[in-house]
């Protein structure tokens, strides 16, 4: 009798053993999240998770196998944008979400791209999905190592932005300014650090090869705050255009440039500028640039029904507009885990990867679909990709004006460029 009850005992065992989580009694759907939070894109990145979160649980949570389950954050401060913090740190921290919190799936972070292309192998290795929605640019991710075994990275998918597709919106703006108001001459301001000079060579190569002249370059070092040596250089090349690619000091480039009434009209990719709060931090200064906004949505739009929903529903619960850096994509994350796990009717990757890849999802940004290398799809059309969302700082306002499905107003030229002039005005 003692055999017998040991044997029955040992079968319930391996019974229990070979449940998979989906089937194992539980109280919530355990997310992790690896987020810089002491940065723009901590903040921007937990506020979307936060208030998607708030959502779907008070609809009821997420539907797994007849059981209605609330979601829970597990968020962890990963500091990886923090050039003092070791990689290997951010990595282990990422390790303790999946082997010490059990967490069934990760989202948001790490942010910084050099991280993440690590933390592929990582997850790899280890039975858990990784939707990548803060940061981590770069076409290595996507392009390079996804594409060279797309079967061992397929548990990594990438709702972030990809830098290619950003220098194509400046390819694609730089034609329209051409056309429009005879834009010809070019001078390139850059911080002066490795992935803002390569992206700015970039941008010069396909200018030049699109007619622009480039009339000046200079790279100025982090913590710079006089900008006012090469906005002269600027202004005496006769330059129509300032491109820019981020710095942190950045304020004060642009108090200068309108104190100095530089003929050149700032455009481009400006961190700190795309803050809510950036009119009030230079007293009006920053009107008429034009900044990368990553993503439709974040500011007042129409590109989807969903848009000025999300838009408004952030303002309301945390009292500022929604900044972009993974605002809008760590909002859309959870819904397209929502929506993935429900067709699925499971976490488990190998079950979870084949719904994820056949998204299909209206999303803020416009239409959330991946890619064979599981980058979602960026494009013009929302009714097929997701969109980017280029503004003008206008009256104390971020004015989408690119792309042309998500504007929201015309593009305005500071009063003191008396040069400039339209196509249209030329011809009558």
């Amino acid at each position: 009798m003692k055999k017998r009850t040991d044997f029955l005992l040992l079968l319930m065992m391996l019974s229990a053993l070979s449940l998979t989580p989906s089937v194992v009694a539980r109280d919530a759907i355990h997310v992790g999240c690896p987020l810089p939070l002491t940065t723009s894109y901590g903040e921007n990145s937990l506020r979307g998770l936060t208030l998607a979160m708030e959502e779907i649980n008070d609809q009821g949570g997420i539907t797994l196998q007849g059981k209605k389950l609330p979601i829970r954050l597990d968020i962890v401060e990963t500091n990886d944008l923090d050039p003092k913090v070791s990689q290997a740190s951010v990595l282990d921290k990422v390790k303790s979400l999946i082997h010490d919190k059990h967490v069934d799936i990760l989202i948001g972070g790490p942010a910084r791209s050099e991280t993440n292309l690590d933390l592929m192998d990582i997850i790899a290795e280890n039975n858990v999905v990784h939707i990548l929605s803060t940061g981590c640019y770069t076409p290595k991710w996507n392009m390079g190592k996804f594409a060279s075994d797309p079967k061992k990275y397929r548990k990594s998918f990438r709702m972030s932005g990809d830098v290619a597709w950003y220098i194509k919106e400046v390819k694609d703006i730089l034609a329209e300014l051409k056309k429009q108001y005879g834009f010809s001459k070019m001078f390139i301001l850059i911080q002066d650090i490795q992935m803002s000079r390569a992206a700015a060579d970039i941008v010069k190569k396909l200018a030049q090869g699109d007619g622009w002249q480039i009339v000046g370059e200079e790279a100025v070092a982090s913590g710079t705050t006089d900008f006012s040596e090469p906005l002269k250089k600027c202004k005496a090349s006769g330059a129509q255009l300032l491109f820019l690619w981020t710095w942190s000091q950045t304020a004060q480039m642009f108090q200068q440039w309108r104190d100095m009434e530089i003929p050149a009209l700032p455009l481009g990719f400006v961190e700190v500028a795309e803050d809510p709060q950036f009119w009030r931090k230079t007293r009006g200064k920053c009107a008429y640039s034009v900044i990368c906004l990553s993503e439709a949505g974040v500011t007042i739009s129409d590109v989807t029904p969903l848009s000025r929903n999300f838009y408004n529903a952030y303002l309301d619960r945390w009292s500022v507009a929604p900044r972009s850096t993974a605002s809008a994509a760590c909002y859309e994350a959870l819904y397209l885990l929502k929506d993935a796990v429900e067709r699925a009717d499971s976490l488990e990757p190998d079950k979870l990867i084949p719904a994820l890849e056949k998204t299909d999802l209206p999303v803020v940004r416009g239409r959330l679909r991946f890619d064979k290398n599981h980058q979602c799809v960026f494009g013009y059309d929302p009714k097929t990709t997701v969109l980017g969302n280029w503004a003008q700082w206008q009256e104390g306002q971020r004015v989408t004006i690119w792309p042309a499905a998500a504007k929201t107003g015309d593009l305005k030229m500071p009063p003191w460029l008396q040069w400039t002039w339209s196509k249209k005005d030329e011809k009558k």
